[in-house]
């Protein structure tokens, strides 16, 4: 379909109701023997040529406010589409925005699971350590003080691993002093 320019359709417009107008209206019919006309009958005829141009001017003026109006729409449907275009690209920008923070919120999220797995098995260790040195205790202190140094280098490394994790585990909240047994210092 092809776009016409306002111009030619307010033109066709204005032809399509001279034609209409002159269909209804009678426009007083010149008798083509002028000579034999009469005063009064020039003047009559000129009386009904003055109101049918009238009526013409009223209705290219009606026509000029149509097309005004027309205008002023037009003018206005164009500002509201390129609004409404920024608003989509603006409403683009923010969903990919929100797409990326998901994604670095799973991220995040898995990267939390992961120390905490490894917390809570940091801490399993750290139970089985203490639970061995409760058992060093108990046999002959002198046999065990090779495996001691054995654990002290394991200890050390768990230790460094629990300090990593630290500030994602629960603090213990412990109320009863802690004896020279409990620290594993023997004399």
């Amino acid at each position: 379909m092809t776009t016409k320019k306002l111009s030619d359709l307010i033109q066709e417009e204005v032809k399509n109701k001279s034609e209409t107008v002159s269909e209804t209206e009678q426009v007083p019919t010149v008798p083509s023997n002028r000579s034999r006309m009469t005063k009064a009958q020039l003047d009559e005829l000129i009386t009904q040529l003055n109101q049918a141009l009238q009526q013409e001017k009223q209705q290219v003026g009606t026509l000029q406010n149509q097309v005004k109006t027309l205008e002023t729409e037009i003018k206005d449907e164009r500002e509201l589409n390129s609004r409404l275009q920024n608003e989509l690209k603006a409403v683009e920008d923010y969903q990919s925005q929100l797409n990326e923070q998901k994604q670095l919120v799973e991220k995040l999220y898995t990267q939390l699971q992961q120390k905490e797995e490894l917390a809570m098995e940091l801490a399993e260790k750290n139970e089985l350590i203490a639970s061995l040195q409760a058992k060093l205790q108990k046999t002959n202190p002198l046999d065990s003080v090779a495996s001691s140094k054995e654990l002290v280098v394991q200890e050390t490394a768990l230790t460094r691993q629990a300090r990593e994790l630290e500030p994602f585990t629960a603090p213990v909240s412990t109320n009863k002093p802690l004896t020279n047994e409990d620290i594993g210092w023997f004399d």
